[in-house]
Order: C-alpha cells, then sequence, then structure tokens
C-alpha cells in the first residue's frame, strides 16, 4: 500500500477527509487493518484528484492524461463554432481555454510521462491548428500560428520551474542535493 494521504476541507460539516492510496490492485488486503486517524476510518481508493492532477496508486498518468484529454474535448467545439474571426484571435482563444488545461500543472508529471501519452497530448493541440488552419500541415500551422509543440513547453516549463526551485533553496543547508 502506498503510504500517500492527503487532506480536502469539507465545506459542508467543515471536517477533513483522508484518503490512502491502495497499492493499484483495486483488493483490499483483509490482512491490513484499516487506518484511523482520530477514531476515523480512511477511506482507501486507488486515484484521486489533488489539486486538479489526479494521482494514481501505480505512480503511472495514465488517468491524468485520460482526465485532461475528455475536459478539452468538451473545449475543442469552442474552437469549431469560432470560424469566423481571424485565425491569430482563434489562437488566442486555444491557448487560454485549451493549452491551458494541457499544460496546468506539468512540472509535476510531464518527467514521468510515456511517449504514448505525450503523443495524445500533441494530437489535441494538432487536431486544434487543424480547424484553425485546414490547408496547413501541423508544423506549417505552428509557424504560422507562432506556437511550439507541446512537449517542448513542457519540458521549458519543467526546467523553468526546477530553476526557480533552485533559486528559492539556495541559501538553504540543503542545497547541494539540487545541484
Amino acid at each position: 500500500m502506498t503510504a500517500r494521504i492527503y487532506q480536502d476541507r469539507s465545506h459542508f460539516h467543515n471536517c477533513w477527509r483522508f484518503t490512502c492510496l491502495e497499492d493499484g490492485t483495486n483488493n483490499i488486503d483483509d490482512d491490513v487493518p484499516p487506518l484511523c486517524i482520530n477514531s476515523r476510518n480512511i477511506e482507501r481508493v486507488v486515484t484521486f484528484k489533488l489539486l486538479g492532477v489526479v494521482i494514481s496508486s501505480d505512480l503511472t498518468w495514465d488517468d491524468h492524461v485520460s482526465y485532461i484529454l475528455s475536459k478539452c474535448a468538451k473545449r475543442i467545439y469552442c474552437i469549431w463554432n469560432l470560424s469566423g474571426l481571424p485565425a491569430c484571435d482563434i489562437v488566442y482563444i486555444y491557448c487560454s481555454v485549451i493549452r491551458f488545461v494541457l499544460e496546468y500543472a506539468c512540472a509535476v508529471w510531464h518527467p514521468g510521462l510515456s511517449n504514448k501519452l505525450s503523443k495524445d497530448i500533441e494530437r489535441v493541440q494538432k487536431r486544434c491548428l487543424k480547424i484553425i488552419y485546414p490547408t496547413l500541415s501541423y508544423s506549417e500551422a505552428l509557424e504560422e500560428s507562432g506556437l511550439d509543440r507541446l512537449d517542448t513547453r513542457r519540458e521549458e516549463i519543467t526546467q523553468s520551474t526546477f530553476r526557480q526551485v533552485r533559486c528559492y533553496m539556495l541559501p538553504h543547508p540543503r542545497f547541494p542535493l539540487l545541484k
């Protein structure tokens, strides 16, 4: 069992909810006694959402990517309905409404993505750019719109976040761990 516990403030009863990740087998081991805090049993789950990021007990990002892809699929319809606007305006809306979802908290999950998941995420941008620039190839649409590939952007965001953490931790005595 992965010992991950988080607290979520319940607005109904003003109490805490605790969740413990299962080991990923979907079987609760009867030999393991239930975990309790303040005489309350801790709910055991295989996945849970924390600050908009789906965390899985098997430590893969499949569930999170499925979550963001389904969220974006609902928003792509918005791009279809904007066909009368200039392409630069539609690109701006795409970045604000869809790309934002695809990159949210990517510094956390990007390093653990498989190639398949990365391609699945890239496919959303490719689809949107095909709607905006129907006669251009993906690489031409990227150039025309001034956008970068999503995997490149995620890598840059992750590196930038790490540099910021490293600069923030500079005076900390454990800084040598971040070199």
